[in-house]
C-alpha cells in the first residue's frame, strides 16, 4: 500500500473520530428531548403531571395471588412519599403480618405473633425498593425532581435514572400507558394491566403480575394524601 493510500485512510480515521465526538452530545440533548416528551406523554395519559406532583401519599389494598402458599393474601400498603418510612400489612387465612421501615424505628410484627426489630440488612433492601418505587417515582417526574433524569433505551423503553443509575424503566404503548416496568437492572420486569382505576383525576393499573404469571395482584382500594398519623408506624408495646 502506497505512502499517499495510507495517508488518506488515516485522514479518513480522524475525520471519523472528529465527527463521532463532535455528534454525540447533539445525540445525548436529541435523546432527552425525546425521553421528556415521552414522559409528558405518559403523565398526560395517567392523570396529568400536576395531579401526580400533588401526591403526599398512596394507601392501595390489593388481593395478591401466588404459586406458593399462601396462594392468596390481601395487602394493604401505606406509602408516604414526605418521608422515607411505609407500612405493610398482610392477612391470610392464619397469618397476620405486619411490617414498618421507618429508619431506626423499624418493626416487624412475624408470623408467631411476636413484635421484632426489623434487620439492618432488611432495612436496606426494602429502602431500595423504596427509592425505585414506581408509584412514588412517577410524582418526583411529575414533580420535577432536579436529581431524576429521563432517558430512552435502545429497544425505545422509557428510563428514569437517579445520578446516574437507573431506577426505573418502562414500556408504553401508543397512548402512553405502561403494559410493563421494571426496576435498577432488572430488565425483565413485570406486567400492568389497563390503568383504569381512577381516584381524584389519578390513574393507577387494574392489576400487575409478574411476567411468568407466579404472582398477581388486584387493586381492591386505593386512597391518595391521607393524614398519615404517627400512630399508623408506631411500634406497640413489647408482648
Amino acid at each position: 500500500m502506497t505512502i499517499s493510500r495510507l495517508s488518506r485512510r488515516h485522514t479518513k480515521l480522524i475525520v471519523s473520530m472528529v465527527f463521532a465526538v463532535l455528534t454525540a452530545p447533539l445525540a445525548f440533548a436529541q435523546n432527552a428531548v425525546d425521553a421528556q416528551a415521552l414522559a409528558d406523554k405518559m403523565l398526560e395519559s395517567l392523570g396529568g403531571r400536576a395531579a401526580w406532583a400533588s401526591l403526599r401519599n398512596t394507601v392501595n389494598g390489593s388481593q395478591q395471588n401466588r404459586a406458593v402458599e399462601p396462594t392468596v393474601v390481601y395487602a394493604v400498603i401505606s406509602m408516604d412519599f414526605e418521608q422515607p418510612r411505609f407500612r405493610i400489612e398482610t392477612t391470610a387465612r392464619d397469618i397476620h403480618l405486619i411490617r414498618v421501615v421507618d429508619g431506626g424505628n423499624s418493626w416487624r410484627l412475624n408470623r408467631a405473633g411476636k413484635i421484632e426489630a426489623l434487620p439492618a440488612d432488611r432495612i436496606d433492601s426494602e429502602m431500595q425498593w423504596y427509592g425505585a418505587h414506581l408509584y412514588r417515582t412517577l410524582h418526583r417526574v411529575a414533580a420535577r425532581d432536579p436529581s431524576l433524569s429521563v432517558g430512552v433505551g435502545e429497544d425505545g423503553r422509557l428510563e428514569i435514572f437517579e445520578e446516574g443509575e437507573r431506577l426505573v424503566w418502562l414500556r408504553l404503548d401508543a397512548k402512553g400507558e405502561p403494559y410493563a416496568f421494571g426496576f435498577y437492572s432488572d430488565d425483565v420486569g413485570s406486567l400492568s394491566g389497563p390503568w383504569d382505576v381512577i381516584e381524584d383525576g389519578i390513574h393507577h393499573p387494574s392489576w400487575v403480575s409478574s411476567v411468568d404469571g407466579t404472582w398477581r395482584a388486584a387493586v381492591k382500594a386505593l386512597q391518595f394524601n391521607l393524614p398519615l398519623h404517627e400512630s399508623l408506624f408506631a411500634r406497640p408495646a413489647a408482648q
